[in-house]
């Protein structure tokens, strides 16, 4: 397999610091931790410091309704779904 060959998801996802994808976003850090409390919003906590997949962030932008609650689920749904590894069947 050639490296252009794999998937977007397979790829290393830059991390934006958690205020950029809040000002990206338009919705406070506070409501980004909750809804990561939730298991709508992928995050890397590093040393008490959030950060967030840039992917994540830009699949939220092309949303049909960037920014409501109710999209952001089915995003994160849609995002965790391609980003977690499938169990290799025996």
């Amino acid at each position: 397999m050639s490296a252009k060959s794999g998937t977007r998801a397979q790829q290393a996802d830059e991390l934006l610091p958690i205020i950029d994808a809040s000002q990206r976003l338009k919705i406070s850090p506070w409501t980004l931790k909750r809804m990561h409390a939730k298991g709508n919003l992928p995050a890397v906590i590093a040393n008490s410091r959030w950060f967030v997949p840039e992917s994540f962030v830009v699949m939220v932008l092309g949303s049909p309704r960037p920014g409501r609650a109710g999209v952001i689920e089915e995003v994160a749904a849609d995002w965790f779904a391609a980003h977690t590894p499938q169990a290799v069947a025996s």
